[in-house]
């Protein structure tokens, strides 16, 4: 699942990857090993948030997070 509707430049990346601390960043990637086990295989679209599973939402997440530049 691909949440992205653009393409950023390095520098906006940057910009981006600014906005929390690394200790923060961190913190928002492991909170997402927690975060997968609200995934429901029974929930219906009108019960997910933006009808997206929790396991799609925390894998782009993840994903976007480790595209972020060193």
């Amino acid at each position: 699942m691909q949440t992205n509707v653009r393409d950023y430049s390095y520098d906006q990346l940057q910009t981006i990857k600014g906005f929390f601390t690394e200790s923060e960043w961190e913190t928002i990637y492991a909170s997402m090993d927690d975060y997968i086990h609200y995934q429901n295989d029974d929930a219906t679209d009108d019960e997910l948030i933006g009808g997206i599973s929790v396991e799609d939402r925390v894998s782009s997440i993840v994903s976007k997070i480790q595209g972020l530049p060193d």
